[in-house]
């Protein structure tokens, strides 16, 4: 499960990793899961070591 903010909804929720659209490698140590809300909103996830986000990006 991957948690998700969606700016055009404005909410926050879990979405199962089949919701996964594409992986996209930023930058070395980073990457962006996008994941598709049931909407069809395209939400990118980012992830990896150097995002200076602390707590990780999946439950």
């Amino acid at each position: 499960m991957f948690v998700a903010c969606c700016d055009e909804c404005g909410e926050r929720f879990l979405l199962p990793a089949n919701n996964v659209a594409a992986v996209h490698g930023l930058d070395s140590g980073v990457i962006a899961v996008e994941l598709t809300r049931y909407e069809g909103h395209h939400i990118p996830v980012p992830g990896g070591n150097d995002i200076g986000i602390p707590g990780p990006a999946t439950v």
